[in-house]
């Protein structure tokens, strides 16, 4: 949800011009009952994303549910657990002085942060860094979707929930300090793969996307938790569960959760599907 962040009035963008050849990647994952069309989301993003692939829309206009990570337009009063340690207990000095420069940056109360959990720091750092270079939760692919999806009452399936999504976040190791102390370590790369991840994505350099998601990675526990076992419960749910035995559905989770042999098509293609990339791709040319 947030690594990859790798979310209102925006009904209308996807009749907006595209470049031509710019095509996000899309896979068609199918056996004989059903289809699922995967589109990978940037939670945050720009105007300049939309419209989406012919072939999605096209798609969409027969699709009997859609299907994301969360419903995030739905009414929550779930709240995170602010339990110790917390930011300014978690880091040595040199870090908390390397936090303070960035936190100037990106002109966010010090202070307020090191009163947070790590994995809360870690994810403000982000949201923040996000904002600074123009990407708007607002133009984010699942959000733009949800919309979409509640206007024409296509029925919206989650497969989490903000609450799960919160416990996965409070159950990280060390609170998420392994993960905010890698956010602050890599700081500069982050802002570099941030500004590249956008054009990235529309042009669906899976090769570039690959390398901007294994530049990302954080200790094999923080992503296992973050990435890999959600892929895999995700995987078990569409495959298996009652909703989703016929069909045809359209999915849309973070993009760095459909990327190599861990991620949700490879896993598909385990259970058994048909896994086929439906899409044309171009270099990004991106650095």
């Amino acid at each position: 949800m947030f690594k990859s962040l790798l979310s209102k009035a925006l009904l209308l963008l996807p009749f907006i011009s595209q470049p031509a050849l710019a095509e996000p990647i899309i896979w068609k994952i199918y056996d004989q009952q059903r289809e699922f069309y995967v589109l990978g989301s940037i939670h945050a993003g720009k105007e300049a994303m939309f419209p989406l692939p012919d072939i999605f829309l096209e798609q969409w206009q027969q699709a009997d549910a859609l299907i994301v990570e969360a419903n995030i337009l739905q009414q929550s009063n779930v709240a995170p657990t602010l339990a110790p340690p917390f930011t300014n207990q978690a880091l040595s000095e040199s870090t908390l002085q390397q936090l303070q420069k960035i936190s100037k940056t990106l002109n966010l109360s010090f202070d307020q942060l090191l009163q947070q959990p790590p994995w809360l720091t870690a994810v403000t750092l982000q949201l923040a860094l996000a904002d600074k270079l123009d990407l708007k939760s607002d133009y984010g692919i699942d959000y733009v979707l949800l919309q979409r999806a509640q206007q024409q009452q296509l029925p919206i399936h989650e497969l989490e929930s903000v609450s799960q999504q919160f416990n996965m976040l409070e159950n990280l190791p060390d609170n998420g300090a392994p993960m905010l102390i890698e956010t602050i370590n890599e700081w500069d790369k982050t802002q570099s793969s941030l500004r590249c991840l956008v054009k990235v994505w529309q042009h669906g350099d899976g090769e570039k996307l690959e390398q901007l998601f294994n530049e990302s990675q954080f200790d094999p526990t923080t992503d296992d938790a973050l990435i890999f076992d959600r892929n895999q419960h995700w995987a078990e749910t569409l495959a298996h569960t009652t909703p989703y035995q016929s069909g045809k559905f359209m999915v849309v989770v973070g993009a760095f959760h459909l990327i190599g042999d861990q991620g949700l098509p490879n896993l598909m293609k385990q259970q058994g599907f048909k896994v086929e990339k439906i899409t044309s791709s171009t270099k990004a040319n991106c650095n």
